[in-house]
């Protein structure tokens, strides 16, 4: 054990054998920096409890919950398999603890297993720790020369592991993805099922589904096979509960049918892990052992016509009886048998108008826009959670995309390579599908591969990530409270810091609040260099760029709204201040350590000059922290029509890139409306700004643009060595400025900021249904953004058809200060404590609530 574990810190704090094998009454601590390799999670059973899991927590928040959380840590050299303590559960929904961190300070305690013989197993519980945070997120530097796949695990010998891992606290099979349960995790599912599929069928006779119907009042046992054609898969279903022993509690269903019937067709338990992975619609099956039963609808007394359900069930266990599943060969398929073909019920996006609500189709369509991953708590289970994303997918048929609010499907690996670019249908890979020969499939293939020139630019803008919500909300207070707020009830401002401060990570609300504008800010995304901005202005200095904005703000805080700067594209608002000769040394001062950056022509996000310095914070007692907005601009789009269609095995001709719009000046507008109280309690935004823009795609950047706006992963699988790409380096789809509106509520006790994203007119992946408005700040934040002076071309360059400048929209912000708003917020905890506040719209109010 020594040769394979050198240097292993674990070993010298846990000898092994141990000295002596007395109670365990204290807890090591371990001062050498630790890795976390890997956050799994399983649901407790009964006897999950005692032991140090249960210890005295030592007032640290609660946490216990349903689930418990097995961590792999490294020193480097070994790992080591540990069981977070509950009241540190809380760090790990916010994703705070996470996979790829570094931990400092770490405590462990140890117990034995007493239900085991002999010496029993040894079980380390993580009590204490402090997690190194880094204001990026990524992890430490360290972490990339784990050598992660060939770690011997700490106290299991130098034996390779045959069998998947199995939680430590419970008598479980099985690990549950991190952030829903209704997808499947970990090695314990199987990729192959159970045996090969037969080539020649032999064996007793075989009855048709019709023939069941009788048995349910025959009670019959000891039934012949069946043999049907798989129609549909239906989510995986974990029904595991913290108080009942089960070691699979999973179910999955079946729509099954042959010549003569169809019913659906019930794998329960460790079936489900054998065999679920493998059954996909269109194959074909020979089933034996199995029950009949009524279907639960049935059972429940409901109309069968009315859910659409089958009328039967049959029940397959893995015991009494044991049942038998055989795959047959495509070639084995007998035409006596007449089975049902995979039926598809493809429209187009024209079409989509002619459907009635609760119709159910098939589409297919080119993705041109993936929003990142998100979570909703489960109605019928507030504990658990539902992750979607939102997609754009446009098939050439009409102007308007289809808008797909896209569930977990139980397809880990298809969903978490849906990108941009890609062809996307009700199963997401097409190779060897039946439907490739749908007439209207054909159709879209062909649109693909005659796009011209024109609309292959229109499909080369494509989008991934940021805030997106949908649908629009109305563009109007009358039509918001007849259409909206009857069902959102209105949320006061210390309830809104509540759940601020309960959001877990990527959990999404939208609420809606009342109260009054103190101040609007716009900040550009965009960061030029001291020249270019100097270019912009007449007869004297200019600060362009968020970076020279907070050295300055810095050195002198009395410069905030001050006047004088004369940028034709967004002037600073006046509030008497003026600027004087102190700001002009300041840019002088600055001038030397801007060389490098006026050789940079891609427009770039400001990053903290701090934002490289570790900061320790200990996991059950988080410091809050302030994250910055990290960007940088990147060359025109690469999108290959080839790569997009491959799977159809169709041509495509190269796409002219298209180059990114560059500002030609970049600066900082502050417009304070009323004076606040020192007595008021307010809330700076604590979200990462970056993470709220939509990024233009690139294959160059797909991976790591997945990866950013996907979930988090469960396991750490070591940092490519190439890896340099950074979310700042990611160019921005549209949106290249925002505004801080500060919102302070009706009691005047409490304030917050909250981030404005402007929808940009034509070209914004969110602009669905543009009007016509004035373009004033009111009507802007009523619309989402503003209005275009007159129709055109998307490639115009014409000063009618641009939208106002900010420093126009500012102007028409006086008298705000007066006005009593409605503000819809959509609010995202974007991991740990850096949640965002996304102001969605705001109304001003013409009468009481």
């Amino acid at each position: 054990m020594a040769a394979s574990e050198p240097g292993c810190v674990f070993r010298a704090m846990f000898p092994d054998p141990p000295a002596s094998f007395g109670p365990v009454s204290s807890s090591l601590v371990c001062q050498e920096p630790i890795f976390v390799l890997s956050v799994e999670r399983y649901p407790r059973d009964p006897e999950s409890v005692g032991g140090l899991l249960e210890a005295s927590s030592g007032g640290r928040g609660g946490g216990r919950g349903r689930d418990l959380y097995d961590l792999g840590l490294s020193d480097g050299h070994c790992r080591l398999r540990a069981t977070l303590h509950p009241s540190l559960n809380p760090l790990v929904r916010r994703n705070q603890l996470r996979c790829g961190c570094e931990l400092r300070e770490v405590r462990l305690g140890l117990e034995y297993d007493e239900r085991r013989l002999s010496v029993g197993r040894r079980i380390f519980v993580l009590l204490e720790a402090q997690v190194v945070a880094r204001s990026n997120g990524a992890a430490p530097p360290a972490a990339g020369k784990l050598k992660v796949q060939k770690m011997q695990v700490f106290g299991q010998g130098e034996e390779p592991r045959l069998m998947p891992e199995l939680p430590i606290k419970a008598k479980r099979r099985y690990y549950l993805p991190l952030w829903d349960s209704a997808n499947y995790y970990g090695d314990a599912w199987q990729r192959e099922p159970p045996g090969h599929p037969i080539q020649r069928l032999e064996g007793s006779r075989c009855i048709n589904l019709k023939q069941l119907e009788d048995c349910i009042w025959q009670k019959k046992k000891d039934l012949p096979p069946v043999i049907v054609r798989i129609l549909h898969k239906f989510r995986l279903y974990h029904f595991g509960r913290p108080d009942r022993y089960s070691e699979c509690p999973f179910q999955a269903k079946f729509l099954v049918a042959d010549k003569s019937w169809s019913v659906t067709v019930v794998l329960w338990n460790s079936l489900c892990m054998d065999w679920y992975r493998h059954l996909e619609p269109g194959m074909v099956i020979r089933l034996h052992n199995y029950i009949v039963k009524k279907s639960y609808a049935t059972r429940m007394g409901q109309n069968a016509g009315v859910t659409k359900e089958p009328v039967l069930e049959l029940n397959l266990n893995p015991r009494n009886p044991a049942a038998e599943i055989t795959v047959i060969n495509s070639r084995s398929v007998r035409e006596e048998w007449q089975l049902p073909a995979l039926q598809y019920c493809f429209i187009t996006r024209k079409e989509l108008s002619e459907l009635r609500p609760g119709d159910v189709c098939d589409i297919i369509g080119l993705v041109t826009f993936v929003g990142r991953q998100e979570r909703i708590r489960n109605k019928e289970r507030s504990d658990e959670f539902l992750v979607y994303r939102w997609m754009h997918l446009i098939d050439g048929t009409a102007s308007e995309p289809f808008v797909l609010k896209l569930f977990s499907t139980s397809q880990p690996e298809i969903q978490a390579q849906i990108s941009p670019c890609s062809i996307a249908d009700n199963t997401g890979y097409h190779q060897g599908k039946l439907y490739v020969k749908n007439p209207k499939v054909k159709e879209f293939i062909q649109w693909i591969r005659s796009a011209k020139d024109q609309e292959r630019d229109r499909l080369s803008r494509t989008q991934i990530g940021g805030c997106y919500s949908y649908p629009p909300l109305p563009s109007s207070e009358r039509d918001y409270r007849r259409e909206i707020l009857g069902r959102c009830p209105l949320t006061t401002m210390s309830e809104l810091k509540q759940l601020l401060n309960q959001l877990e990570y990527r959990e999404h609300r939208q609420v809606t609040v009342q109260g009054r504008i103190t101040s609007v800010k716009y900040q550009s995304l965009d960061r030029v260099d001291i020249e270019s901005v100097e270019a912009c202005h007449t007869g004297e200095p200019a600060i362009g760029g968020i970076a020279e904005f907070e050295e300055l703000f810095d050195a002198d805080r009395s410069f905030l709204g001050t006047s004088g700067n004369k940028s034709p594209v967004i002037p600073v608002m006046s509030n008497g201040t003026p600027r004087g000769k102190q700001a002009g040394l300041l840019l002088k001062r600055k001038r030397k350590g801007t060389t490098r950056r006026k050789k940079q022509a891609s427009a770039r996000l400001s990053k903290d000059k701090e934002s490289s310095v570790e900061k320790q914070t200990t996991i059950h007692h988080p410091q809050t922290r302030e994250k910055n907005v990290n960007h940088a601009g990147s060359p025109g789009q690469d999108l290959n029509f080839i790569k997009a269609c491959q799977e159809f095995y169709t041509d495509s001709d190269d796409v002219e890139e298209m180059p990114s719009p560059v500002n030609p000046c970049s600066a900082h507008s502050v417009l304070p409306l009323a004076n606040c109280s020192s007595q008021q309690e307010h809330l700076p935004h604590r979200g990462d700004i970056s993470q709220m823009v939509a990024r233009s795609f690139h294959f160059r950047d797909k991976a790591f643009l997945l990866q950013t706006f996907g979930l988090q992963p469960s396991r750490f699988s070591g940092i490519p060595a190439d890896q340099t790409v950074d979310l700042e380096h990611c160019e921005p789809a549209c949106c290249h400025g925002y505004y801080t509106v500060t919102i302070l509520g009706l009691n005047e006790e409490l304030s917050i900021d909250t981030i404005f994203l402007p929808i940009v007119p034509r070209l914004d992946h969110r602009a669905m249904y543009p009007a016509k408005h004035s373009n004033t700040l009111i009507s802007i934040l009523a619309h989402g953004g503003p209005a275009s002076k007159q129709r055109c071309h998307v490639d115009t360059d014409s000063a009618e058809s641009s939208p106002p400048s900010p420093g126009d929209i500012l102007r028409s912000a006086a008298g705000l200060e007066e006005m009593l708003f409605i503000f819809v917020l959509d609010i995202c905890n974007q991991g740990g404590i850096s949640v965002e506040v996304a102001l969605n719209r705001a109304y001003v109010q013409h009468r009481a609530l």
